[in-house]
């Protein structure tokens, strides 16, 4: 065998990864989801997950990219290809999703003079909750829930947009529907946001909490290693401590729940 021959099977025996290095840039996109992604001035301006991805794909040498979508349609370009990836999707056959980077617990909200618990499912009755369109709650009874109730506008209020979680709080406020569902250190942002702490009360949380993940086109051939990466990234995070850093500068506890100080009760 000649020398060039077995250099190219060699070459040929390589990773992907080793062969065909990851691009210098990924564009990953959402909506405004703070403390997970958060948003000003029309743009991602940092978040839990958007830095976490930030600094464990800067590991590999990639820089990220993040772009303000609405959720629905950052999943739609990502599947397409038009972007590399979307923050937090919730589970989608066109998607190939990375190891859980946190977990979120989602809770119900009423107003503050409301006597109303969520105790599982059948406790919603006939209230009429505000929910997000094609969001993730607890990838079990409430998705299954909200499937089932998708086409009952008596049942469930969508918000769509890339500040969807804010315009389902002015309606609760605003008496639109009575129960609002939302993951609990995003809504205790929104309501700080609003100043609204003394007009709200939480009436129960789901009790399964939900893997926040980063999603990539299940075409795309490089969808491995960008998990690779992500992996290994957030590995390296949570061995030198930057992950537990991290999750404290956003008030975030590792089951999902908000940290108690950010919590409202």
């Amino acid at each position: 065998m000649s020398l060039r021959s077995l250099l190219l099977l060699l070459w040929l025996a390589l990773p992907v990864s080793a062969a065909a290095p990851l691009p210098a840039t990924a564009r990953l996109a959402s909506d405004d989801w703070c403390p997970f992604i958060c948003a000003s001035h029309g743009q991602i301006s940092g978040g839990y997950l958007v830095d976490l991805t930030t600094q464990a794909l800067a590991l590999s040498g990639v820089q990220v990219e993040s772009l303000l979508l609405p959720l629905s349609r950052a999943v739609s370009e990502t599947a397409s290809g038009a972007i590399e990836g979307v923050y937090a999707p919730s589970s989608d056959p066109r998607l190939q999703l990375s190891v859980p980077l946190a977990h979120s617990r989602a809770c119900f909200y009423t107003l503050a003079g409301a006597v109303w618990r969520y105790r599982g499912a059948e406790s919603l009755g006939a209230l009429r909750g505000g929910v997000i369109a094609d969001y993730g709650y607890d990838d079990g009874e409430m998705d299954a829930y909200i499937a089932r109730h998708h086409d009952d506008s008596a049942s469930l209020a969508f918000a769509f947009g890339d500040a969807a979680g804010l315009t389902n709080l002015h309606k609760l406020l605003r008496g639109r529907f009575p129960v609002w569902l939302e993951h609990e250190a995003v809504a205790n942002q929104l309501v700080a946001k609003l100043g609204a702490a003394s007009r709200i009360r939480q009436a129960g949380c789901l009790a399964q909490a939900l893997p926040l993940t980063i999603g990539f086109s299940a075409n795309d051939a490089r969808a491995a290693r960008w998990l690779h990466a992500l992996a290994d990234g957030l590995r390296s995070m949570s061995a030198s401590g930057q992950l537990a850093a991290l999750r404290a500068r956003y008030h975030l506890a590792p089951d999902g729940a908000a940290a108690p100080a950010a919590s409202l009760r």
